[in-house]
């Protein structure tokens, strides 16, 4: 039997992933399943929980962890036992479908297919997702405030599981590390959704300190007040 892949290899000019997942989120996500995967054995009632739903969660769970594994091969494209670890992993999730194992490659392109059709998916979080989406993957959140904080507008948006969204630091060139984009013409601020680092960015130099109380240099802001 000749099994092939329904894609050749990622061509370099073209992602592998468009847009390239977050590792971070992958992981939350991935705990996430396992969680609700192993919540019933432990319990001990594992009858009581629908077969499809904890079939789901692991299936999920095993897709999630081939992919942070295919995204770390593909950061050094020359390691080739990440590549096999990828591979590994992807033909994991194979098994737990009732399919045949498929070589390295091919088995990472596979994997590519799957989780484009996971982010299209209409229910991609488990019903009772920490997050509150009921399964739907998103929320409503507001996306626009007033100068003085109050919310004016509220859109879907990505459901992430309960978890806080990852700050920005003060280096991006956005919002420089609030989160939020000052609309001068509206007088608005909106969401900051991409955080965009600036290279060039240096924090500004904390002042000294000095824990000695019998130091004669003077702490730090009372530099310029006087002696006495």
């Amino acid at each position: 039997m000749t099994i092939t892949a329904s894609a050749s290899a990622a061509d370099p000019a073209q992602p592998a992933y468009t847009p390239t997942p977050s590792i971070p989120r992958l992981l939350t996500e991935l705990v996430a399943e396992e969680f609700f995967t192993r919540y019933a054995t432990i319990r001990g009632d594992a009858e009581a929980f629908h077969p499809d739903y904890t079939t789901d969660r692991k299936r999920t769970a095993l897709l999630l962890r081939a992919v942070i594994a295919d995204l770390v091969a593909l950061a050094d494209p020359a390691d080739t036992h990440h590549a096999a670890q990828a591979a590994a992993a992807v033909n994991a999730l194979r098994r737990a479908d009732w399919q045949m194992p498929l070589p390295a490659q091919a088995a990472r392109v596979w994997l590519r297919d799957q989780y484009q059709q996971h982010t299209e998916d209409d229910s991609p979080h488990p019903p009772n997702c920490p997050g509150g989406c009921r399964g739907s993957g998103e929320v409503l959140e507001p996306v626009i405030w007033q100068n003085d904080g109050a919310p004016v507008h509220a859109e879907p948006v990505a459901c992430l599981r309960g978890e806080d969204d990852d700050p920005h630091a003060e280096d991006c060139t956005r919002c420089h590390g609030i989160g939020k984009k000052y609309d001068a013409e509206r007088g608005e601020y909106t969401v900051c959704d991409t955080y965009t680092p600036d290279p060039a960015y240096e924090p500004a130099p904390a002042p000294a300190h000095h824990g000695d109380p019998f130091s004669s240099a003077p702490a730090a802001g009372y530099a310029d007040e006087p002696p006495f």
